[in-house]
């Protein structure tokens, strides 16, 4: 996709970069980079919270390029789309097993263990494990219950899913396309308190309640997602009438996981682009540093040179020409002249400058150093 520079530098400070990625069809990360590899400036962090308490900096103006036109490379960065989940509505059977058949798997195992239970003091009959659904019940209503899981597990076929045993876990969960979700049945109940005053310590008072067990049922599912997560009887209509209902929640359970996955992942693909790209610049800039060190390292051999040959220059200028020096002497100018010559970087560099650089690498962009 092709965009001109201008109107790319008008969207970006129009509407935030992730809500423009979207419509671009390119994830935050690429269109980042886009702005950044043809010189468009961004808004800061928080721009937008300062936009709307009026409070915002200025915007900064469109610097001058010589490349007008940017290429939005979305093959490369378009964000990862999350398969969806299509529900038939239609195709759901909320079929109830007939009084004396056998009901299905995971429900009659169910209703086998809440059938053995013994009743809590409080009245509760309770189970839970990777081989029965988490209940928490009356005796009254334990059959109910496990006709209406069985309904369910008969439907849920019909949306790609299925019970799952998860033995870590120690649970019966739902297995949509791979992705699960926890599910539980209870019954709704109210509790009465009871204020026993002991008849000697006045002070000393005992509380116990009393369970009253309404009859109506609550299923619920749990996951990490935003969305429906629970039905129950109501006034107008009972859970065996919103069988539909439940089974198309739970595949779009499923897929509201695997969409707040895919979403976790491309922002932690984004946080080590990030940080990649930081230290790219933390490199380049280390680079530069070292360049400009070697270069002035450099520029001062040069100057060294020029003022220890101008010296030894100046030296031989005040000694006459018929004058004979002892040898030692003849020495020293001759050692210092040599000397200044090895210390001059002009020629060395000259010539690696007409050779190319040799040495350019990861650690020394400059290039050999001369004289070392």
């Amino acid at each position: 996709m092709q965009i001109s520079r201008r109107d790319l530098y008008n969207q970006v400070w129009s509407k935030p970069m992730s809500k423009l990625a979207r419509e671009l069809d390119i994830s935050d990360v690429g269109l980042a980079k886009a702005c950044r590899r043809h010189n468009i400036p961004r808004p800061p962090r928080g721009y937008w919270a300062k936009l709307a308490a009026g409070k915002a900096p200025p915007k900064p103006s469109l610097p001058s390029a010589k490349i007008d036109t940017v290429e939005l490379d979305a093959a490369r960065h378009r964000i990862a789309e999350t398969p969806k989940v299509t529900i038939d509505r239609a195709s759901i059977k909320a079929s109830q097993a007939a009084l004396g058949e056998a009901l299905a798997g995971v429900a009659a195992a169910t209703f086998q263990r809440l059938s053995n239970a013994k009743p809590s003091a409080d009245g509760f009959v309770t189970c839970g494990s990777s081989r029965v659904i988490a209940c928490s019940l009356s005796p009254a209503t334990v059959e109910r219950a496990c006709r209406l899981l069985d309904t369910i597990e008969r439907a849920m076929p019909a949306a790609g899913a299925r019970f799952a045993h998860n033995q870590e876990a120690k649970r019966v969960e739902v297995d949509v396309s791979g992705e699960r979700l926890g599910i539980g049945i209870a019954e709704n109940y109210t509790r009465t308190e009871t204020v026993e005053v002991d008849p000697k310590y006045s002070w000393m008072k005992t509380r116990t309640f009393t369970y009253h067990f309404t009859g109506e049922l609550r299923l619920t599912i749990a996951g990490d997602f935003a969305g429906r997560k629970s039905w129950a009887d109501g006034k107008r209509s009972r859970l065996e009438e919103k069988i539909e209902s439940i089974v198309a929640g739970l595949a779009g359970g499923a897929q509201a996981i695997a969409a707040l996955r895919a979403e976790r992942e491309e922002q932690r693909r984004r946080w080590a682009e990030e940080a990649r790209e930081a230290e790219i610049a933390r490199e380049r800039q280390r680079r530069l540093r070292n360049f400009s060190d070697q270069l002035h390292k450099e520029t001062e051999a040069w100057h060294r040179y020029c003022e220890v040959k101008a010296y030894v220059e100046h030296l031989q200028s005040q000694i006459n020409n018929g004058e004979a020096l002892p040898e030692q002497s003849r020495e020293w100018l001759r050692l210092a002249t040599h000397l200044a010559r090895l210390t001059d970087p002009t020629k060395a560099r000259l010539e690696s400058l007409q050779a190319g650089i040799s040495g350019y690498d990861y650690d020394l962009p400059f290039g050999k150093a001369i004289g070392s």
